[in-house]
């Protein structure tokens, strides 16, 4: 997070109610890499409480870019990650929790084991697996995610290693254009922010294919 952006938190800050969700909402933004749950908890509680409205946005989405500066897919992944935990580590969110309560994977490696739960493909033996290996904090986050996404590509593994150069190649193609695309849109004055950021969030899903 940039410091033009911790700036910008700061001031918004010294101008709420430190009570109000608005308030622990941006606290928690400042600090969501280490305490990425308290975030999803907000970010849920605002979203079906509708409580952007009484501040002035028109959607929840909009409220998420605008102030929080957080792209679509972010917050997405964040409240299903939220949800998970909710649905299969409800003891780390209860009240009076210990300060192990966030000690968590990342939103990322949760996300992706929403994911496999949901695969006819994947056996319930081996989704338990994937989940205790991912609260053990030894395991090293970016190597898990590999795992869950290996198991939840199956087939001969000749294919599968053309499939995903094939792939990676693609995508590798598609992300300069889209990079090159979003460098010039912030330099264009005359494209309404609307649209880019409507741009961005599509950049953004495209960039989440990597």
């Amino acid at each position: 997070m940039s410091v033009n952006v911790l700036e910008k938190i700061d001031n918004q800050l010294s101008n709420l109610n430190p009570e109000s969700i608005r308030f622990k909402a941006l606290v928690a933004l400042r600090d969501f890499k280490s305490i990425w749950v308290e975030l999803g908890k907000y970010l849920t509680d605002i979203a079906y409480g509708g409580d952007y409205k009484d501040w002035g946005y028109e959607d929840f989405e909009v409220y998420c870019a605008s102030e929080l500066g957080l792209k679509k897919l972010t917050v997405k992944k964040i409240m299903v990650s939220y949800n998970y935990l909710k649905s299969f580590e409800p003891g780390r969110l209860s009240e009076g929790a210990s300060d192990n309560s966030y000690d968590v994977p990342e939103y990322q490696t949760v996300e992706l084991l929403k994911k496999a739960r949901e695969r006819d493909d994947i056996d319930e033996e081996e989704k338990e697996e994937l989940h205790r290996m991912a609260f053990d904090s030894k395991v090293d986050q970016g190597v898990l995610r590999k795992e869950i996404r290996d198991r939840m590509r199956p087939g001969d593994p000749d294919d599968i290693d053309k499939a995903n150069f094939n792939r990676r190649r693609e995508i590798d193609g598609l992300l300069r254009v889209a990079r090159n695309l979003r460098q010039r849109l912030a330099e264009a004055r005359s494209v309404p922010e609307s649209v880019k950021i409507r741009v961005e969030e599509s950049l953004c899903e495209l960039e989440a294919l990597e």
